[in-house]
């Protein structure tokens, strides 16, 4: 029994000895909360140290070439002292820590030089490590770091070689690609005076290049498409877009629109509400971008048959009609007449959030057409007016001739007693 007794003590202190041995710990573990020697000071920690490496390295792996699989944590030496941990694969490698010499902490994804080895540096959240709809486990990829030109991607499917369709050069440095979320959303609420200018959003471009823009908006495709969508509500001054330019400029436009298609509902500007204007306006109207010209004739009987009227608008939903007494023509009775200075229109209808929720159809005339047939008219009636005065001008010398040859024959009779 003694020797059994011994046998097992010797078996015990040589276990000791051994995981004695194989502990390394850089001095004594630290307890949390109390003990000798005193706590470790670890922010919110609760847990016991029960470890500490010594100065060094850790690493793990046979061989440790740039083309080879390991890890390694503790100070690196590559010409620079690099002091954290390093993730190597073939060809390209993830380090976090930071450089000696230069105190900026970094995380740095390294590779060969060649695009298509080096790969995306990616940020990924999910239930596991499998790659996205497979297993173990499902993610979906967030953000990718992309070594095609350093530029940094936000979406689901980035191809490395060629990011957004484009190339080295034009590819955003910021790109975001998303499958029917909001790309980009800016919230700022400021609830005290610490400017007088809040923004939400400032991009500032400065360049030499040929063209440049400040915000480049395209929305394509589907059935409803809104490029640029401008809201404000302020309780003393409400602007929902505003262009500016200044300059010396040869052409200069605050706000430019084009519209691609003339003839259908397409127009370079729509205002659904009163337009007020400061300044001159002019209308196109240069000899050379006219052809068939022709002088309007026999105007005013057409003008007889246009019915002037005054009217108030009929609150309509869809449109901001304005509410004080009008003058001016029936569209359909105008079309009767001037087919050419009325048109046909279907227009949407948004709601608060700027969605199309339905369309409204209605009859508009072209008042500014309207001047030169009227002036026409004018010019008719004057014509008219001075061959009248022409006429009875003529007739009274006729009369005056007449007087004139007649009282002289009456003083001859006089004389003679006829």
């Amino acid at each position: 029994m003694k020797k059994q007794i011994l046998v097992l003590c010797l078996m015990v202190s040589t276990m000791t000895f051994i995981r004695a041995q194989d502990n390394l710990s850089d001095g004594l573990v630290q307890t949390f909360g109390g003990g000798n020697p005193s706590p470790i000071s670890i922010p919110g920690s609760t847990i016991n140290e029960i470890f500490r490496f010594l100065p060094g390295l850790v690493t793990q792996g046979t061989s440790f070439g740039f083309a080879d699989k390991w890890f390694a944590l503790g100070e690196l030496d590559f010409g620079q002292s690099f002091y954290g941990l390093r993730f190597q694969d073939e060809l390209r490698g993830l380090t976090m820590g930071y450089v000696d010499g230069r105190r900026q902490p970094r995380i740095q994804w390294i590779h060969d030089g060649s695009v298509s080895t080096a790969g995306n540096l990616e940020f990924r959240v999910g239930s596991g490590f499998g790659s996205a709809g497979g297993g173990p486990g499902q993610n979906t990829l967030v953000a990718s770091m992309s070594p095609f030109a350093a530029n940094t991607y936000f979406g689901t499917d980035i191809d490395v070689l060629n990011p957004f369709g484009d190339n080295s050069i034009t590819s955003p440095k910021v790109g975001i690609e998303t499958f029917g979320q909001p790309g980009l959303s800016i919230r700022n609420i400021n609830t005290s005076f610490v400017t007088n200018e809040v923004i939400g959003a400032r991009i500032n471009v400065s360049h030499v290049s040929e063209f440049g823009y400040g915000i480049f908006s395209e929305c394509a495709d589907g059935e409803k498409s809104t490029g640029v969508l401008g809201k404000a509500n302020g309780e003393s001054v409400s602007i929902g877009v505003r262009g500016e330019t200044t300059g010396n400029a040869r052409f200069g436009a605050a706000i430019y629109g084009e519209a691609g298609v003339s003839g259908a509902d397409n127009f370079a500007g729509f205002f659904d509400g009163d337009i007020f204007q400061v300044g001159n306006g002019f209308i196109t109207s240069d000899e050379k971008l006219k052809t068939d010209v022709t002088n309007e004739n026999n105007i005013l009987e057409k003008i007889s048959l246009l019915r002037p009227v005054a009217y108030t608008f009929i609150k309509t939903e869809g449109l901001m009609l304005p509410k004080v007494n009008q003058h001016g023509f029936i569209s359909q009775e105008l079309a009767e007449v001037f087919p050419e200075l009325t048109r046909d229109l279907t227009k949407p209808v948004f709601n608060e959030d700027g969605e199309i929720v339905s369309d409204l159809s209605y009859k508009a005339v072209n008042y500014v057409g309207l001047i030169s047939v009227l002036t026409a008219g004018i010019q008719e009636l004057n014509t008219e007016l001075i061959e009248e005065i022409t006429s009875v001008r003529e007739e009274l010398s006729s009369v005056r001739e007449e007087l004139a040859e007649y009282k002289a024959n009456d003083k001859i009779r006089l004389m003679f007693n006829v």
